[in-house]
């Protein structure tokens, strides 16, 4: 569910592990990025605000809402299995026995799988990359997809990702000759 929601949201490591029950509306098929947790070792774990300062809402598809219903029941019978031995939270994601998750839980996960079905580094980041690219190449506006990454400013967004935005402009024209003067060939 973690890694789903990390491919999904283009959200940062510690604003997933963050995430709140009570910011997820059922309702509205959203989520609400308010918090990140961090981890140092002089105070361990610990809340903060988002990279930005700034809360957003980010709208997920019916698929994933249902997959976090099916997790949170998931989660609800863990918790009663554990019985005593179980730390609430208030946190969508937890560690074994409940609690906050720490954010290199996900990337110690991570360098598990990887070696598991030897593949190449996977880093939790490459999520977030791998989200703007599918909707940079989906045809979506900077605007949208600066929103949803959280970037203070939409020029953020378009200098980390101007790569890309060049690629999907290189393939918007070939759509267009494709459109306009191919399939007259097509069709002779």
């Amino acid at each position: 569910m973690l890694i789903h929601l990390l491919m999904i949201t283009g959200c940062r490591r510690g604003e997933i592990v963050g995430l709140k029950w009570d910011r997820v509306n059922w309702a509205d098929s959203s989520i609400r990025i308010d918090t990140t947790l961090l981890y140092t070792p002089d105070r361990g774990v610990y809340e903060s605000t988002t990279k930005t300062g700034a809360d957003r809402t980010i709208k997920l598809p019916k698929e994933t809402m249902e997959l976090l219903r099916q997790y949170k029941v998931w989660q609800l019978e863990t918790r009663l299995a554990m019985g005593d031995r179980w730390k609430d939270t208030p946190y969508v994601f937890t560690g074994e026995c409940g609690g906050c998750m720490a954010p290199d839980t996900l990337s110690g996960y991570l360098t598990r799988f990887e070696k598991k079905y030897s593949l190449p580094h996977i880093h939790a980041h490459k999520f977030r990359h791998s989200m703007a690219s599918v909707l940079y190449f989906s045809g979506a506006d900077p605007v949208s997809i600066s929103k949803r990454l959280g970037h203070a400013q939409v020029s953020t967004t378009q200098n980390i990702y101007s790569h890309l935005i060049e690629q999907a402009d290189t393939q918007s024209a070939e759509r267009i000759a494709d459109a306009i003067f191919r399939t007259e060939k097509k069709l002779g």
